[in-house]
């Protein structure tokens, strides 16, 4: 008789049911992670593109978020060089407007007057839209230490501070997200 060298069908199975289990225990975190780096990579953007927005009307039409006294010429005045989709959306306590790369802005409507170094203004951004995992109802006005300062999730929203020459992180966790290297 001559003796086969081939697998077996339980030893395939077998092998495919170990597969099917670390396949099912490693794409969750994948996932997550992929999910993290986007919102990273989001805020980064937002940052930027902020940025450009003070640098372009500083420019061109010699404006300061110094000269700001409400919250409503704040956003005015941000989404102006902005490719902004939607605007005067309201967000809680806050106005919003959405750009279209799908990140939702959210200007307070109290509590902004000239953007300065020593009086910066801060606003929100959610890199994530109206898509999960937060939404414009899950919190009531923007917080600089959401989620909690111990939590190294990356959040799909962060504060932002806008002074009359930049536009930076604000708190610990949107100067984490910005600044620290990656842990992988």
């Amino acid at each position: 008789m001559k003796k086969s060298s081939a697998f077996t069908l339980a030893e395939v199975l077998i092998t495919l049911a170990i597969i099917g289990v670390v396949a099912a225990m490693t794409i969750p975190g994948v996932i997550v992670r992929t999910n993290q780096q986007e919102f990273k990579t989001g805020f980064k953007k937002a940052i930027s593109v902020l940025n450009q927005a003070v640098t372009m009307n500083l420019a061109i039409d010699n404006e300061s978020p110094a000269d700001i006294t409400s919250g409503a010429q704040l956003s005015q005045y941000l989404s102006k060089r902005m490719n902004v989709m939607r605007s005067g959306v309201t967000a809680g306590n806050n106005t919003a407007f959405y750009t279209a790369d799908g990140f939702r802005y959210e200007v307070p409507t109290t509590g902004i007057a000239n953007c300065t170094t020593t009086s910066p203004c801060i606003i929100g951004v959610d890199v994530n839209g109206d898509r999960g995992p937060t939404s414009a109802t899950d919190r009531t006005g923007i917080t600089s230490n959401y989620p909690a300062v111990g939590d190294t999730r990356v959040p799909d929203f962060f504060a932002i501070m806008v002074t009359d020459v930049s536009v930076q992180p604000y708190g610990t966790v949107a100067q984490r997200t910005m600044y620290q290297a990656d842990a992988n």
